[in-house]
């Protein structure tokens, strides 16, 4: 397994409780020889720099069931506002299931093989618009090359709000052992209002449950 520098950096930056084994190899990409970090939290994105790239580097965007069908889409922008802290973006992602056709649509954003033994709890922070309205429910996927876990997340608010999910709470999260993927899915089946705009901040991977 191949990590990414800023990964390692990014576990250098979160000393914390937990025990984080490196492959041999990666700890001399930095004239280490240490094969293994503690760190508490893992920050995935902050959006609080304007290219389409994580913290870790990798990219992220938005996806369509069909591109050709314009009655369903979702656009991701970064933000200005609303945000979470006084600098940087979040994410905004605007979304419309309202279709005479099956439709869902979300977000994605590759992860760096995140080994997910080593942490408890997604964390991320959610709003959902209050003058556009928004779905107080939506889908979250987490997959490696030949595996998906789900999770359906409740209790977005017109107000920021932090919400914590036990990585033990998706269905299928054995399967997984390391993260490559997050998703965000809109479905029409699972949202509870099919057009709105939902803002993200602050994704990332905790050891505390």
């Amino acid at each position: 397994m191949r990590l990414k520098v800023k990964y390692l950096l990014s576990l250098i930056v979160g000393w914390g409780v937990l025990l984080v084994s490196l492959p041999s190899g990666y700890a001399a990409q930095l004239g280490r020889t240490a094969t293994a970090l503690q760190v508490a939290r893992l920050i995935v994105a902050d959006f609080n720099s304007p290219g389409w790239r994580t913290n870790l580097g990798d990219p992220f965007g938005g996806w369509d069931r069909d591109p050709n069908d314009r009655t369903q889409f979702c656009r991701p922008r970064l933000v200005e506002e609303p945000r979470l802290g006084t600098t940087g973006y979040s994410l905004m992602l605007e979304y419309d299931v309202d279709s005479p056709n099956p439709a869902y649509d979300g977000f994605w954003m590759k992860l760096p093989s995140i080994p997910l033994h080593n942490f408890r709890v997604l964390s991320l922070a959610v709003l959902g618009d209050p003058e556009r309205g928004c779905t107080k429910r939506v889908k979250l996927e987490l997959k490696d090359a030949r595996h998906r876990a789900s999770y359906v997340l409740e209790g977005i608010q017109p107000t920021w709000v932090r919400l914590r999910i036990p990585l033990e709470a998706f269905q299928g999260i054995e399967k997984i052992q390391a993260a490559t993927e997050l998703v965000i899915v809109f479905d029409d089946q699972t949202v509870t209002e099919k057009t709105g705009t939902l803002y993200l901040d602050d994704i990332a991977f905790e050891s505390a449950p």
